[in-house]
């Protein structure tokens, strides 16, 4: 009786744990940003940058190494900035002058980095930029 009893607890136990992993998705949050998967590529590419001069500086590349990964991870992001502009190039192309939904003031990507903004951004959560004289500027 008390093997049963043991049983059926671990099983309660690892199904409670699992769930989550078998679950469905949720929707994202109100303030997260969907990014492409151009985007997600781009910085991808800059965090493998930061991680491989992170790398150097403590001595685990040489320094051979580390400029072939920075060479392949540049190359990596200039490709998908690359992507990224001409694709909006086709979007802003494809759109009639005057009915662009843009409202004055409001920035889509930080001018400094190209990460996305959200409507309210006073900075950019990618390079810490401030936005409020641009916004003064633009708007």
């Amino acid at each position: 009786m008390e093997t049963i009893i043991a049983v059926v607890l671990v099983t309660a136990a690892a199904v409670l744990v699992a769930w989550p992993f078998f679950g469905r998705q949720s929707a994202p949050a109100p303030g997260e940003i969907q990014l492409s998967p151009l985007q997600r590529q781009k910085l991808e590419a800059y965090a493998a940058i930061k991680e491989a001069e992170f790398d150097y500086q403590m001595g685990k590349l040489t320094a051979v190494d580390f400029n072939a990964l920075r060479e392949r991870y540049t190359q990596q992001a200039l490709a998908a900035i690359a992507a990224l502009e001409s694709a909006q190039a086709r979007r802003s192309a494809a759109t009639p002058r005057g009915t662009e939904s843009r409202k004055p003031g409001r920035i889509a990507y930080c001018p400094s980095c190209g990460h996305n903004l959200t409507a309210r951004a006073n900075f950019c959560h990618g390079c810490g930029q401030s936005l409020k004289a641009i916004k003064e500027t633009a708007g």
